[in-house]
């Protein structure tokens, strides 16, 4: 593979003066959107613990991509803490523009938050507008962008 070429799907955070940047992109939104979240999942445990057998379904809307996207990891977020579970992936079922909202529906699964603790890094307290981007870019690909408040 050329070291000039971006991957097809993949994920990084990103130096933010105040917080976190994270950056996910994929083939599509549901691609790009599932990257961006493992990002923010990697910065709350570290990758490697046993995967569990939790998994809980996610649906969420935004007027807007932008405002989906944000809503999609606050979701996450939240719905990690009444459960009191650690996610590691998640599987986007369907994305859809239906009037004067964007829709999506998802699978987050997980393991419970006291078998995975001893690999957990940061407490991720919110996702936010602040850089929140999610494109698609002149080669085809989606880009999503959200800076998460630590």
């Amino acid at each position: 593979m050329d070291d000039n070429r971006k991957p097809e799907r993949g994920h990084e955070t990103l130096d933010h003066t105040a917080d976190m940047g994270l950056r996910g992109w994929g083939p599509g939104i549901p691609e790009a959107f599932e990257e961006i979240a493992l990002a923010m999942f990697e910065l709350i445990a570290e990758p490697g613990y046993e995967a569990g057998t939790y998994e809980t379904s996610i649906r969420c809307q935004g007027r807007d991509l932008d405002e989906l996207l944000v809503e999609f990891l606050n979701t996450l977020l939240a719905q990690a803490d009444i459960d009191d579970v650690v996610y590691r992936s998640v599987n986007i079922s369907g994305v859809k523009h239906g009037g004067e909202t964007w829709e999506m529906d998802a699978v987050a699964f997980g393991t419970p938050r006291e078998l995975a603790k001893e690999y957990l890094r940061a407490e991720v307290k919110a996702a936010t507008y602040c850089g929140v981007l999610v494109e698609e870019t002149d080669t085809g690909m989606w880009e999503t962008r959200c800076v998460v408040d630590l």
